[in-house]
């Protein structure tokens, strides 16, 4: 057990330190698919590294991922529907409406959604739930990994006290990758 761990950490290394060489266009420029296939990399890995409460995941053949807003990934996230993590098959939706959004498992929040990310956040709060974005200011406002370009990178921030309030624990080692939001 110990050494699948390692190795898993190992792996997970790897992969982030490749999937950050791939160049992002400068600010203004329209932006490409690329950018998103990495993020949708990330959602993936991410959820790997990420310990839901016992129950929350215990009933469920899948793990569901909605993304709320304006769809930026386009058929990014193509590449992740179908997969499994934890023995959860992942499955891909749009979200049409709030009150959906308590049966998943992971949501994505759109930058077109920033006016309503206080009215989201609440809609949500105490449910095991892994809120992403990629809007600056968004993991300081209580979403746990927001997603951000440094160095023509994409990079990534957590919130660990938004993680604690959806009672989900984040591995070690993917906290040791990223740029923890001070609360």
């Amino acid at each position: 057990m110990v050494f699948h761990k390692k190795f898993a950490v190992i792996l997970l290394i790897i992969w982030i330190v490749q999937m950050t060489i791939v160049t992002i266009p400068a600010r203004g420029q329209e932006k490409k698919i690329g950018e998103y296939e990495v993020k949708a990399a990330f959602l993936y890995n991410m959820a790997r590294f990420i310990d839901w409460p016992d129950k929350s995941l215990d009933q469920k053949s899948t793990l569901t991922i909605y993304i709320l807003g304006d769809a930026p990934f386009g058929s990014a996230l193509d590449a992740i529907q179908g997969k499994t993590i934890k023995g959860k098959t992942i499955v891909v939706k749009k979200a049409d409406s709030l009150n959906i959004l308590t049966k998943g498992d992971i949501l994505f929040i759109s930058g077109s959604e920033k006016e309503r990310l206080e009215q989201i956040l609440k809609g949500i709060s105490g449910l095991p739930i892994l809120t992403v974005g990629d809007t600056e200011s968004f993991a300081k406002n209580g979403v746990v990994v927001n997603f951000y370009i440094e160095d023509k990178k994409v990079r990534f921030e957590i919130n660990i006290a938004a993680a604690e309030r959806a009672g989900l624990r984040i591995s070690s080692n993917l906290l040791k990758l990223g740029k923890i939001v001070p609360p």
